[in-house]
């Protein structure tokens, strides 16, 4: 079990460090999923994932506005 620290910082535990490949440096990321905390290590690599191949193959980003928008007059 974790102790909030004066400063509100946690020490995660080494078993968990080691699982999730946690070093010094690392970005993490703190989410809610209704009654639960997640801890995310890396949050930009889960939100490459989560975005990667949403968008068609060789479509330009003003193009796909204009899509999803309509064209701007």
């Amino acid at each position: 079990m974790s102790k909030v620290t004066a400063k509100y910082q946690i020490t995660i535990p080494v078993e968990v460090r080691k699982e999730l490949g946690i070093t010094p440096g690392n970005e993490v990321d703190i989410t809610r999923e209704k009654d639960k905390y997640i801890l995310i290590v890396n949050p930009i690599n889960e939100l490459k994932k989560r975005w990667r191949g949403k968008l068609k193959s060789g479509i330009t980003t003003d193009k796909y506005m204009d899509e999803i928008r309509g064209k701007a007059g």
